[in-house]
């Protein structure tokens, strides 16, 4: 075997001189079928497989999730297991667009006001609110939840907000806002652009 390959390589050194350019024209391609049977020429050099896998991946996860939510609807109640997390940020943002984001140079173009909601009422707010900001075109939006000092055990709807927003897809980062828009009791929110 390795005396064939041999012999291919020398065959290919003797006969196959490109022009100065490196370009490979027709005569390049059918001296190549020649020397080497049964090797095609691909279409396009760069296939990304990745692109493919992963967006049939998040829409996967996506159907799943909201699937589950569906079904059990005590997936976004706060829990004493899973800690809420206080901010997220996309793993595509850039450092400067979060530092922005996190010191409130971008201001919100809209906001909510979550205080006295129950639960329920409070995600079924949340839903709209995104949706029409989304709508909208909106990039920034705050969220006031409030800190919870009021509540009769823990804070219910900060850990609710957070946890919604971390299921949701249109999301891209958020996190506590300045002390002029709420500081811990609110939450600057960055969405996607459609």
């Amino acid at each position: 075997m390795n005396v064939g390959l041999r012999a291919i390589s020398d065959n290919i050194d003797e006969n196959c001189h490109l022009t100065s350019d490196n370009s490979m024209n027709n005569d390049d391609d059918s001296e190549f079928a020649r020397l080497i049977p049964g090797v095609k020429r691909l279409q396009n050099d760069r296939v990304n497989v990745y692109q493919q896998r992963d967006q049939n991946k998040s829409a996967s996860v996506r159907g799943k999730r909201e699937i589950r939510q569906r079904a059990d609807p005590q997936v976004l109640q706060p829990s004493d297991s899973v800690p809420a997390r206080e901010s997220h940020f996309h793993s595509g943002l850039q450092k400067k667009l979060q530092r922005k984001i996190r010191q409130g140079l971008i201001r919100p173009e809209t906001s909510i006001d979550l205080h006295g909601y129950r639960q329920t009422e409070a995600l079924e707010a949340l839903e709209v609110f995104l949706s029409n900001a989304l709508r909208d075109r909106m990039r920034m939006v705050l969220i006031v939840h409030g800190q919870g000092f009021r509540s009769q055990s823990d804070a219910v709807l900060k850990p609710l907000v957070r946890r919604w927003l971390s299921t949701q897809a249109q999301v891209l980062a958020w996190c506590p806002a300045i002390t002029q828009d709420g500081a811990a009791g609110a939450s600057y929110v960055y969405l996607r652009n459609k």
